[in-house]
């Protein structure tokens, strides 16, 4: 066990009502304290390539990572992890521009991700894209992440209301991608954790389906059971249009003599 904190944690992936396939990857690596969620796009078959690379490689060399710490009891620093974390979206996004390159099939693909990593008492986000992560604490709802697309460009600029945001028609044009330029521009945030945080982190096709409050409402009722939460926060999103793939993941940290998590990674 490389930690005395790990994760307990849900993850759900779904298609969605429209979509014919999933195109969102999830992976979480709960004794490692990280999760791991990416939403691909490209031609047919060619998102879920990009998402599916992305998050396993990121996966991957994370843990190679952490498993060659002296004293892992400690766990790595927070500059450490900041560094690894870049290198390893920096190799997805290597790998993923040259398999779109080489394979006509998958010519346009690339993908968004958002990757938590919890150090003790840090938790460290990186995001490409307009996927997301919000933290619960105290009955609060607070997002992370900040979009990288040209409406929360806009939005930055006073040229549009939040509100009247989620009705625009460029909602989903994003300004980074994995695997869509030779380099890419990871956003690094840290985050003071506390005992009972609880985090989301989500594709844009619950954000786009559900309003904050929504959300919140959701977590607030059933944060108590993070499996039948995830549930709930899928269905709702469904029962909204499921325009898109839904996926969601959620976690909190407990201490490693009081582990019970469930773990569930799952597609629907």
């Amino acid at each position: 066990m490389p930690y005395q904190r790990v994760l307990e944690f849900a993850a759900l992936s779904d298609t969605g009502l429209v979509r014919s396939h999933n195109e969102d990857a999830i992976i979480v690596c709960a004794d490692y304290g990280c999760a791991i969620l990416a939403d691909g796009m490209g031609g047919y078959n060619a998102g879920e390539v990009a998402s599916a690379m992305t998050v396993q490689i990121i996966a991957d060399y994370l843990c190679s990572k952490m498993d060659a710490i002296w004293f892992p009891s400690m766990g790595p620093r927070p500059l450490a992890m900041a560094r690894w974390m870049s290198e390893a979206i920096e190799m997805a996004n290597l790998n993923v521009l040259y398999t779109a390159q080489t394979n006509p099939d998958c010519a346009g693909m690339g993908t968004t991700v958002v990757v938590a990593c919890c150090l003790q008492d840090k938790l460290l986000l990186g995001h490409v894209g307009d996927s997301r992560a919000y933290r619960y604490r105290d009955g609060l709802l607070t997002r992370l992440t900040q979009d990288h697309s040209v409406l929360q460009e806009q939005i930055n600029a006073g040229l549009i209301s939040e509100e009247d945001a989620r009705y625009s028609s460029i909602k989903n044009l994003i300004t980074r991608a994995v695997g869509t330029m030779e380099a890419v521009q990871t956003e690094l945030h840290t985050h003071h954790t506390e005992e009972q945080d609880l985090y989301l982190m989500c594709s844009d096709g619950l954000t786009d389906m559900l309003e904050h409050d929504e959300i919140l409402s959701i977590i607030d009722q059933h944060h108590a059971d993070l499996n039948r939460c995830c549930e709930v926060l899928i269905d709702r999103a469904k029962s909204r249009g499921g325009l898109d793939n839904i996926s969601a993941i959620l976690f909190r940290l407990v201490s490693e003599e009081n582990k019970s998590w469930l773990q569930r990674t799952f597609t629907r």
